[in-house]
């Protein structure tokens, strides 16, 4: 059995400038938080750094990722990051890591691991592209088209903005530097929130949860297509959530397959 080592990191909340204002003490008070909530997105850097570091690059370059929010992570707070293997006959690997904080809230969970054999590619990967729009609309309940492509855009990961994820998160990995280095989960996350706010205007919104099918890692400089289609709508508990399809493509091959789910419309 692998034995992975624990880490412990103080979370950081480096998005208090975002346009998603629950980043904001006073938005977050508003809904009923104790404070400004770290991104789930940096909180997904936290928990795959001590498999990085354990399992190296190829953890990065194949495999299914599938990360659960349970609870916010805010400026300041202590987080154990811990991993378990999971059922790995079953699998080439399986593991479970999670995140809590310094009062033992489990706050995050991250299960990864690689088939034999990966899943199909989602037909919708291949699914024309909608027009580009001109202005984005606040986001509304009937704005939300189920199975309607959003517009292709190119993200051309830089190298600035990479080391300046990696700051952030505080990473000692040497394979997210230089020229060719990979793109950190944390940017990567990153960029399917900016896929979701290309198409909507949300003031205060949660990601919830992200569901990563990896087939090829993506690496600083490269151009990578964008395609992103809303597949699910619900309201649960006062909350309404969003769910995005999202396509990654390389020389046209799909590298990576994305569902990203969200709170758009938080219950007061």
């Amino acid at each position: 059995m692998d034995n992975v080592p624990k880490m412990e990191i103080q979370a950081l909340n480096d998005a208090e400038s975002s346009e998603n204002r629950i980043h904001s003490d006073e938005i977050a008070l508003k809904y009923g938080f104790t404070g400004a909530l770290v991104s789930g997105v940096n909180v997904y850097g936290y928990l795959t750094q001590p498999m990085v570091k354990h399992f190296g690059p190829a953890w990065l370059e194949t495999g299914i990722f599938d990360v659960i929010f349970r609870m916010p992570a805010y400026q300041g707070d202590r987080l154990q990051i811990k991993c378990e293997t999971a059922k790995p006959q079953q699998h080439e690997r399986h593991f479970m890591t999670t995140a809590t904080n310094q009062h033992g809230d489990l706050l995050a969970r991250l299960e990864s691991w690689l088939p034999k054999e990966l899943p199909g590619i989602n037909d919708l990967a291949y699914a024309s592209a909608g027009t580009q729009l001109e202005h984005r609309n606040e986001i509304q309940w009937d704005l939300i088209h189920i199975l309607e492509p959003g517009g292709e855009y190119l993200w051309q990961p830089g190298v600035a903005d990479n080391k300046q994820k990696v700051e952030t998160q505080r990473d000692k990995s040497e394979i997210y530097t230089g020229s060719q280095a990979f793109v950190h989960p944390y940017y990567l996350l990153d960029a399917c929130n900016k896929a979701l706010m290309r198409m909507f205007i949300l003031p205060a919104w949660i990601h919830t949860g992200s569901r990563l099918t990896v087939r090829q890692a993506i690496k600083v400089g490269q151009n990578i297509s964008i395609r992103a289609i809303p597949v699910e709508k619900w309201e649960r508990k006062g909350h309404q959530f969003i769910k995005l399809y999202i396509a990654m493509l390389h020389n046209d091959q799909v590298a990576i397959e994305v569902d990203h789910t969200a709170i758009f419309k938080i219950a007061v």
